[in-house]
C-alpha cells in the first residue's frame, strides 16, 4: 500500500488530497512536530507549521471518511513514506496550492479536472431552521474588508458563522451591526464541521482551513482573496472572488 507524509497546515493537507486520490490513495502520515525536522519546511523563519497531535487527532477521522485515505498515522523521522507530500512547497507558483502538489508530482495535466471534481465528501447535516448560508472568516489572510461590511440582508437574514469562538469574536468586533444578527454555529469537531458545509447552500469565506473543506466540497461560494498570496483559486462555475 502506497504512504504519504504531509507536515501542514491544515489547509495545506486538504488541498493535498487530489494528489494522493490521483497516485492511488493509501496510508497517510502526518508530522506532530510541523516539519520541525522537514528541510522542506524549516527554511522559514517560522520554522515549522502549526501542525500538532491535537489538530491531527480533530482531523483523522474526517480524512478516514474519504475513501482514498485508508488510515491517519503519525510520522516520526524513522518512517520512510513513498511521497513527501511536503514537495509541494518547492511549487508555489500557480495561486492554487492543490496544483503546487500536482505539479510536485508531475501531475499537473490533470489539473483541469480538480477545478471542478470535488475530492471530499461529508454526510449532510442541517443547518438551524431558516439557515442556508454559511460565513467564515479566519484572523488572517483579509483582503476586502468593503465587502464584509456590505454584506446584502438576505445572506445576514439566512447565515450562520462558524469558525473558532475567538475568529467569531473578531469578526463581531470587525463589523458590530452584524452583532445579534449571524449566530455562531458551534461545531464538535471537524466531521461535524464538514457535515455543516455539506449541508449548505452557499459558502462565503476567506483562504483558510474552512474554505478549504468548501472547497474540496465544490459548494457554491464567495471567497475573499488575499491579493499578496492567492493561492486558491478555481476556475469553475458556482463561485465568485471579492
Amino acid at each position: 500500500m502506497k504512504t504519504f507524509k504531509h507536515s501542514g497546515d491544515l489547509g495545506d493537507i486538504i488541498y493535498s488530497l487530489p494528489t494522493i486520490k490521483e497516485l492511488g490513495g493509501g496510508v497517510l502520515y502526518l508530522d506532530p512536530e510541523g516539519g520541525k525536522d522537514e528541510p522542506l519546511v524549516d527554511w522559514s523563519v517560522y520554522d515549522r507549521t502549526k501542525l500538532k497531535k491535537s489538530s491531527i487527532d480533530s482531523i483523522k477521522a474526517f480524512l478516514e471518511q474519504q475513501e482514498y485515505i485508508k488510515e491517519v498515522k503519525l510520522w516520526d523521522p524513522s518512517v520512510n513514506v513513498d511521497y513527501n507530500l511536503d514537495k509541494f512547497r518547492q511549487h508555489v507558483k500557480f495561486n492554487n496550492l492543490a496544483f503546487s502538489h500536482l505539479d510536485a508530482f508531475d501531475l499537473l495535466g490533470k489539473k483541469d479536472r480538480w477545478n471542478v471534481e470535488p475530492w471530499l465528501k461529508a454526510d449532510k447535516k442541517n443547518l438551524p431552521k431558516g439557515k442556508s448560508i454559511i460565513l467564515s472568516r479566519s484572523c488572517r489572510y483579509h483582503g476586502n474588508y468593503s465587502f464584509w461590511e456590505c454584506l446584502q440582508e438576505e445572506i445576514v437574514e439566512n447565515a450562520v458563522f462558524v469558525s473558532h469562538p475567538k475568529e467569531y469574536e473578531y469578526f463581531m468586533y470587525t463589523f458590530p451591526r452584524y452583532e445579534g444578527r449571524i449566530p455562531h454555529l458551534e461545531t464538535e469537531n471537524i466531521l461535524d464541521l464538514a457535515g455543516y458545509i455539506s449541508g449548505c447552500d452557499l459558502f462565503i469565506g476567506n483562504q483558510s482551513f474552512v474554505h478549504a473543506l468548501a472547497e474540496g466540497m465544490k459548494k457554491p461560494m464567495i471567497n475573499e482573496v488575499y491579493p499578496q498570496y492567492p493561492s486558491c483559486i478555481f476556475q469553475r462555475e458556482g463561485v465568485r472572488y471579492v
